[in-house]
């Protein structure tokens, strides 16, 4: 089983011990243990590569792997290397759940990172049973996907690129003078609202997505399933029937929209709505 890494896994690896000397988080580990436990997640990843793939011997070695970033993740080695460099070890160890948790919390962390979003795209792409969002559903959570086709990375350039257009012509008109205004043409003052009209728009509109993009993912709790073959149910017990005819595939995301002592209720991406045993899944 092969992984889309952009990134050679050893300077990705290697990446991430160098940014665990500028870690604050409070630890009873000193940066030598977490190094130490860097590279020895790094060397359980590489003895994984040279194993025959998908062999016993080596997913022991890329579970060893994920056990140590888990570990020095835990000791204050929280960053988006440490779990970009976590998810790569989950998905060869072929633990899709695990695997995408971990991309998603390097994403949080690292949002504009292309081998982050590319390894997570893998990820998905893996899901036996992937569920589509539904297009009718017009929610907030649902609406972004539309505008989420131009990525955040872009969508920040454009927002900033059009506010500048726009104050900057702006200053222009203005230092043309009353006067000069007064006489020009019909067709140069159309020509000018509406070119300040769409720059407005644009500029309004990238900025707004930005703004919702960061208010849904603060707002809304999400997860990810881990088990096999999950079922939704219609209430938060093992005696309510079925909430759909098949079963939820590991890997599968969702929102969580309520939570009861062992049972989540959760929004599925194509809206439909049912309780799981919060063992099957992992919040993000």
């Amino acid at each position: 089983m092969t992984t889309t890494t952009r990134r050679n896994p050893t300077r990705s690896m290697l990446a991430a011990a160098l940014i665990l000397l500028g870690t604050t988080a409070t630890s009873t580990f000193g940066d030598e243990d977490l190094l130490e436990l860097a590279r020895n997640a790094e060397a359980a990843y590489e003895s994984g590569l040279g194993q025959v793939a998908g062999s016993t011997d080596a997913l022991a070695d890329f579970r060893a792997s994920a056990d140590a970033w888990r570990t020095l993740i835990a000791a204050g080695g929280d960053n988006a290397a440490a779990w970009f460099n976590l998810g790569n070890a989950e998905l060869r160890a072929e633990r899709l759940g695990e695997a995408i948790i971990a991309y998603r919390r390097a994403e949080r962390l690292a949002p504009f990172d292309d081998d982050v979003a590319a390894n997570l795209a893998e990820a998905r792409r893996r899901v036996e049973r992937p569920i589509e969002a539904d297009a009718t559903d017009l929610t907030i959570s649902n609406l972004s996907g539309w505008w989420k086709v131009v990525d955040a990375r872009n969508r920040h350039r454009i927002a900033i690129g059009s506010w500048c257009a726009f104050w900057l012509l702006l200053l222009v008109r203005r230092a043309r003078g009353s006067a000069a205004r007064a006489v020009e043409s019909e067709t140069a003052t159309i020509a000018w609202r509406s070119t300040f009209t769409a720059l407005a728009l644009i500029a309004i509109t990238t900025s707004g997505t930005l703004i919702a993009d960061a208010t849904i993912g603060s707002r809304r709790s999400t997860g990810v399933i881990l088990g096999d073959d999950v079922v939704l149910r219609t209430g938060n017990g093992a005696s309510f029937s079925p909430a759909t005819d098949e079963t939820i595939s590991r890997g599968v995301e969702f929102s969580i929209l309520e939570r009861r002592p062992g049972w989540w209720r959760i929004r599925l991406p194509d809206g439909t709505v049912g309780w799981i045993a919060d063992g099957t899944g992992e919040s993000v």
